[in-house]
């Protein structure tokens, strides 16, 4: 009688921890603040406008020797330093961006081949300024005139891709134009394809720097050819006039400019710590100024940096809560040192979500994937990593789980696991 009596106990107690195993998990977003950024993956996000502030720069740079001036974060578009950014100004040969992102779009939609060959009308080869000496009635790949109009700055070339994408120059500027308001470019207005001067032709700034953005997340793919130092078509060789080119910050693009009447300028890139910045200096008076100038902008940008270390791979983030384990909790890790590079001034205000359906049930092996996380500060949102067991959990026999019913009828439920200060990662060396 006593054994038929224990025996129903325990089949009713393994009836009510099965249940409790088997209810729907409720999902669970544990949320971590903490100061903490080195360099890991960084999320690309959808190339939106430059995000401006109400209060002053984040950089306190030295004033910038140019009549426009302004740096942006790359990752989430965030302004560090402007000066007279969005106003209208003579964008010269930076226009060219416009021009290639357009054919770059015309290539990736299959319209253009790399080895397709267009040909030169007499209106490409009569163009003033910078050219790569295309001769009317012959034939220009489609990558030479890619690499004259960035490396050589080629107002033939720029004409030879209008004629071929939109029949004439004019027609090519209308899709410019279109392109430019599907950006939200609200100070830009493109007559031509090549920069030359212009009364009705203008940009700004904050634009141009958009431009780039788009170019850079867009077509990652073709960013290369921006950072070539010289290029040979027609039996002439010349280099490119982007003197800042791997230097020390590591500039790899994008265009200069020059026309009396915008003065020297140009829109640069750089990437250095797993940080990419893009830079714009217009209106200044020399090459000279132009380089130094770009070159203090970005240098300060990255001085405004540090580097972050959000987490360690196979090192405890958090722990999630077990059902029927012989433990009540999980620890979870991930598979990689994740690490940023963020501002100074965001080192406080990172927020590590992690989102795991809690209780997990057991049995749990070490590496099963339990989850995904994220990290924000500021604007940004990071991309998505997924989340681990660091350990085995295995899960209790029969007996132990009859045992553990039992005792949880007479006691209070667990509380809920939480990370411990311990686990938090410390400020990594910048």
């Amino acid at each position: 009688m006593k054994k038929a009596f224990f025996l129903s106990l325990l089949a009713f107690s393994v009836f009510i921890s099965d249940c409790e195993a088997a209810r729907f998990p409720k999902k669970k977003s544990l949320r971590i603040s903490r100061s903490v950024p080195k360099a890991g993956k960084i999320f690309s996000a959808k190339p939106l406008p430059v995000k401006k502030k109400n209060a002053d720069e984040s950089i306190n740079a030295n004033e910038i020797q140019a009549q426009q001036a302004l740096l942006i974060d790359f990752d989430d578009g965030e302004c560090l330093y402007g000066k007279n950014s969005d106003e209208r100004c003579v964008p010269s040969s930076m226009t060219k961006l416009m021009t290639i992102y357009l054919l770059f779009e015309a290539i990736t939609k299959g319209e253009l081949r790399m080895d397709d060959e267009l040909p030169v009308s007499e209106l490409a080869q009569s163009k003033e300024g910078s050219r790569s000496f295309f001769k009317a009635g012959t034939l220009a790949s489609v990558e030479d005139l890619i690499r004259s109009i960035i490396v050589h700055s080629g107002n033939d070339a720029c004409t030879v891709v209008a004629e071929k994408i939109s029949g004439s120059e004019e027609a090519f500027a209308e899709l410019m134009n279109e392109k430019a308001e599907m950006f939200g470019l609200k100070n830009t207005h493109f007559t031509n394809a090549t920069g030359l001067p212009d009364a009705d032709h203008y940009s700004s700034a904050e634009d141009l720097a958009v431009i780039a953005k788009h170019l850079l997340s867009d077509f990652p793919q073709y960013y290369h050819y921006f950072s070539e130092k010289t290029f040979t078509v027609n039996d002439i060789t010349q280099e490119n006039r982007n003197t800042l080119l791997g230097n020390s910050l590591n500039v790899d693009g994008l265009k200069t400019g020059k026309t009396d009447a915008g003065g020297y300028g140009i829109v640069v890139s750089a990437k250095k710590s797993g940080k990419r910045l893009i830079g714009v200096v217009n209106g200044c008076k020399s090459v000279r100024q132009r380089t130094v100038e770009a070159n203090k902008l970005l240098g300060q940008g990255f001085n405004a940096f540090i580097n972050v270390a959000i987490a360690k791979s196979h090192q405890s983030i958090g722990n999630a809560k077990v059902s029927v384990g012989k433990s009540d909790a999980v620890g979870i890790c991930v598979h990689e040192d994740i690490s940023i590079p963020i501002l100074k001034k965001y080192k406080n205000s990172i927020v590590v979500e992690l989102n795991v359906n809690e209780p997990i049930e057991a049995p749990i092996a070490a590496g099963d994937k339990l989850g995904t996380m994220i990290f924000k500060y500021g604007t940004f949102v990071s991309q998505t990593y997924d989340v681990f067991a660091l350990d085995d959990v295995p899960r209790l026999t029969m007996w132990e789980r009859a045992r553990a019913s039992v005792l949880n009828l007479f006691s209070k439920s667990p509380k809920e696991t939480t990370p411990a200060a311990s686990q938090i990662p410390k400020e990594a060396t910048p």
